[in-house]
């Protein structure tokens, strides 16, 4: 690792990117209340709503890795900064769009943006901080990750409720600029990384290219805990006839599950020194999949409490651990990688996919199976997950030193 500049350069690119994560979370959710009524409110086909919600990872799928290849040749900066852009103008079209179909163009906006900026804001993480300070780093990125998540749906609510239709993404423009603002003023790339810039990466060492490999798989079916929360976790789809929630309720659960996952992040960094990436993501499969269960048999608010805070300390553990250990294949080695936003990239299709995919299917068996031995059947996939990635990356020591 090249040491860039100083450790207060270093904490203010940290910060500044948990400030720029949490404003595109934000700018995604503040949206979900307003969103749904607005399409159940129009009537829309079933086909068109489902686009509607999944033109964002449809969009930004396909982007990550072009977008990590160009913040390779062009510098991380202007990748960050177009993608911040891309959410300032998605926000401030969306109360000016007036049926579904201007509603699936605002949304791929969205994902444009993430696909721009999420390979290049983790790629720039992993070059301006040292193999021991990555883990901290990427716990206070998903801090702000976590805290947009769970401010985000209950302050549109709040805002629309009071303030009028423009107020919130009036809101999610002000903080996608201040974060645009941000980067260009104090954010400085590694001069290494400049004088490097446009040059061809080297493949990935074997190594690195399995704890890669690991990290998109655990990733893959995580991330799916979360997306299938948000589809099938609703009254409709799964509160028995005992236990009838409203949507204020089931968004104050979902809630509590993404700030429980932002609370917990410096607990759980420290907790990787100790036993490493692979088994912390392990142990984050092993609480959701428990989250999951107790959903299987929930029967009351308290239960379902239970369920969130499990989920979220287990999505924590996991988006802490496969970050950090991608970040770390991207910049492992004898030499640094020329390709760290291609690898992030790869990361985070995989990321998408998860999250784009998953529901999608778990939303059709739900038709045919219910949603509550969706959540039972999802529970035993990530216990076979557990034991194949325990067999692959720990019980053969193929990470048994640092990366």
């Amino acid at each position: 690792m090249r040491h860039f500049n100083s450790h207060q350069a270093r904490t203010k690119i940290v910060v500044i990117a948990a400030i720029c994560v949490f404003s595109t979370q934000f700018g995604v959710t503040v949206i979900a209340p307003l969103l749904g009524t607005w399409v159940e409110a129009s009537a829309t086909p079933f086909f068109v709503a489902a686009l509607i919600f999944s033109a964002f990872t449809i969009v930004s799928t396909p982007l990550n890795i072009p977008g990590g290849i160009m913040s390779d040749k062009l510098g991380r900066k202007p990748l960050i900064t177009a993608g911040l852009l891309l959410y300032a103008v998605a926000s401030a079209l969306f109360p000016f769009a007036t049926d579904p179909y201007d509603w699936i163009f605002v949304r791929a906006l969205q994902g444009a943006g993430a696909g721009l900026f999420f390979p290049a804001i983790t790629a720039l993480l992993s070059e301006v901080t040292s193999s021991e300070e990555r883990g901290h780093a990427m716990g206070v990125y998903n801090i702000g990750l976590g805290a947009g998540l769970a401010v985000g749906p209950a302050s549109g609510g709040i805002l629309f409720d009071r303030y009028g239709i423009f107020t919130p993404f009036f809101a999610c423009v002000a903080l996608a600029l201040l974060s645009m603002v941000l980067v260009l003023l104090f954010v400085q790339e590694p001069k290494e990384r400049l004088e490097r810039r446009g040059k061809k990466g080297a493949s990935l060492p074997e190594r690195e290219r399995k704890a890669l490999t690991l990290a998109c798989v655990i990733i893959f079916f995580g991330i799916g805990v979360a997306a299938i929360m948000g589809a099938l976790f609703s009254p409709f789809a799964f509160a028995p006839e005992s236990l009838r929630l409203s949507t204020g309720v089931i968004g104050a659960i979902l809630s509590t599950m993404f700030m429980v996952f932002a609370v917990l992040q410096v607990g759980f960094n420290r907790l990787m020194t100790k036993i490493g990436e692979i088994k912390l993501s392990i142990a984050g499969l092993f609480l959701c999949a428990c989250g999951l269960l107790v959903l299987y048999v929930a029967t009351t608010i308290f239960e379902l409490v239970i369920m969130s805070v499990l989920l979220g300390a287990g999505l924590g553990a996991i988006t802490l651990g496969t970050l950090t250990l991608a970040s770390k294949a991207a910049g492992g080695g004898e030499q640094e990688q020329e390709s760290k936003g291609k690898v992030m990239g790869i990361y985070y299709t995989v990321f998408y996919a998860g999250m784009g995919g998953i529901p999608l299917l778990c939303g059709a068996l739900s038709e045919i199976f219910g949603a509550r031995v969706l959540f039972l059947a999802y529970a035993v996939l990530l216990i076979i997950v557990m034991v194949v990635v325990w067999r692959v990356g720990v019980d053969k020591k193929l990470f048994s030193s640092p990366l």
